[in-house]
């Protein structure tokens, strides 16, 4: 199994917003249920016990509002990814939720536009280092996206490549290591998209086969340095 650092980025923002008794995504149903069940149980009289079933009603309802969203479906979108990354050997490293910013601004697509990105997940091993974009979006909701101006997935993971491929630089081995950006589509709804010809699009099906394929081009020693270069800047 790949060694594992950090956590999903959409999870912890989901959480966030949720009681401090759901400590995952799968325990939503099974604490909202036991919320009910003591809503049920305070009796409806006296001013305290109002009090005490409108603080419990509250918690059931910060659980109900925050179920089918789309920042519910991408933690689920990203928790099946990071069962099918965490299938990687050992000798892979997986890293959640990265966020690198750089110094200053730096030139994207002609224009000086770009100094951070956020990224799903990193994959790191000999074979190179992948930065991955997870999309769990219907087809509903990628026309809903485009419509309102948002970025492309596929620029998403562009833009990320670039940050990151900067940030890793150094005058130690690998000095420019590689760096290839991989779309992961979870509905298989998304292409190869020749205008951004340097982003991978894979599906959970492929992703293990085709980073298990690729040739070896760091050392032991290059991958640890890559390790100590990302491993500060995960979803904790």
């Amino acid at each position: 199994m790949a060694k594992i650092y950090g956590r999903a980025d959409t999870e912890k923002r989901l959480l966030d917003k949720l009681p401090k008794e759901v400590k995952s995504i799968d325990d939503m149903d099974i604490v909202k249920k036991e919320f009910k069940k003591q809503y049920h149980s305070i009796e409806d009289k006296g001013l305290i016990n109002k009090f005490s079933r409108w603080r419990k009603k509250r918690q059931i309802n910060k659980i109900q509002n925050n179920k089918d969203t789309p920042l519910h479906s991408g933690t689920k979108g990203e928790l099946r990814a990071l069962d099918t990354l965490s299938k990687l050997d050992d000798n892979h490293h997986i890293f959640c939720g990265v966020i690198m910013e750089l110094p200053h601004y730096v030139t994207y697509n002609g224009k000086k536009n770009l100094k951070s990105a956020q990224m799903d997940f990193v994959v790191v091993s000999k074979r190179g280092i992948f930065p991955i974009e997870v999309k769990n979006w219907t087809d509903t909701y990628i026309f809903k996206h485009r419509a309102n101006g948002g970025l492309e997935p596929h620029e998403q993971a562009e833009r990320a490549g670039r940050v990151l491929w900067i940030s890793l630089k150094s005058w130690r081995d690998p000095k420019q290591p590689m760096v290839t950006s991989v779309l992961l589509t979870l509905q298989g709804n998304m292409k190869y998209n020749p205008t951004y010809k340097f982003v991978v699009v894979k599906d959970l099906i492929t992703i293990n086969q085709w980073i298990e394929k690729r040739k070896e081009i760091f050392s032991e020693k290059d991958v640890q340095r890559i390790v100590d270069r990302i491993k500060d800047h995960v979803t904790k």
